[in-house]
């Protein structure tokens, strides 16, 4: 059995994936590694790539759509700084992963947590995650780490479209 290897843009999106998404990878694969890729330099990241696929495994790279306004140009802009990229192997979060994050909370769940429910997370940005945080959090990993425990995959898959794309490419 072959690897599954994430590249994750940083370790709020290694949290997540281990926390809510690492164990349903798992179906299919002998293990699947998390790696944290926002801080690397593009010619490792490219050199990851080579041997992953000089091994036999597989990857996913998952990046935040930022500023670019569509997830075309979105891959684009990977594809030109990491060359052995294959963009089907890419998957965009809109806005960011914060929105992932408030996604999987049903209603009853927001409110135990001190937040106010949303019927989308869409538009949810790092900026708006830290605006929403209840007072009662030390941190925002703190409040992450309660999203986790309290996290229901079917509700993302209502609540946020990128999500619905990552279940539906990825875990069906």
């Amino acid at each position: 059995m072959n690897r599954l290897f994430v590249f994750c843009e940083g370790p709020d999106d290694i949290r997540f994936f281990e926390g809510v998404l690492k164990s349903e990878l798992r179906e299919g694969y002998a293990s699947v590694e998390l790696i944290a890729y926002a801080g690397m330099k593009h010619i490792r990241v490219d050199g990851f790539i080579r041997g992953i696929g000089a091994m036999g495994d597989d990857y996913l790279m998952v990046a935040d759509i930022d500023s670019d306004r569509t997830v075309k140009a979105k891959k684009n802009r990977l594809k030109r700084w990491y060359r052995e990229l294959d963009t089907d192997k890419v998957i965009i979060v809109i806005k960011e992963i914060e929105g992932w994050y408030l996604a999987g909370l049903n209603d009853h769940a927001s409110r135990s947590l001190g937040l106010r429910p949303l019927p989308g997370t869409d538009r949810i940005t790092k900026e708006r995650f830290n605006r929403m945080i209840p007072d009662h959090y030390v941190s925002r990993i703190d409040l992450m780490i309660e999203i986790i425990k309290r996290y229901s995959i079917k509700v993302a898959r209502e609540k946020n479209r990128s999500f619905r794309f990552f279940y539906w490419k990825c875990l069906e």
